[in-house]
């Protein structure tokens, strides 16, 4: 499988795996990739248990400043990139 392909299909592993997650996490099913963090609702605790997560399955923890700071597609695209 070439590189780019490779990577987009982390990417959109890692955005799908960031939102449905946070729409647990948030007892939320109405949560979007262009949704902020904390405009949902999350806190640092749930950010701790989302890291967790991440963790797990991709090796990686998210940036909390881009998680708080973006939209759930920045913070994925970033631990995407860094789990690359």
């Amino acid at each position: 499988m070439p590189e780019a392909v490779e990577e987009s299909t982390l990417k959109e592993s890692v955005q799908r795996a960031t939102v449905e997650w946070v729409a647990e996490l948030l007892e939320d099913p109405e949560v979007g990739a262009e949704d902020n963090f904390l405009d949902l609702g999350g806190h640092s605790m749930l950010a701790l248990q989302l890291g967790n997560l991440a963790k797990e399955r991709f090796g990686q923890d998210y940036d909390l400043r881009v998680l708080f700071e973006g939209t759930l597609a920045d913070a994925a695209a970033d631990l995407a990139a860094r789990a690359a």
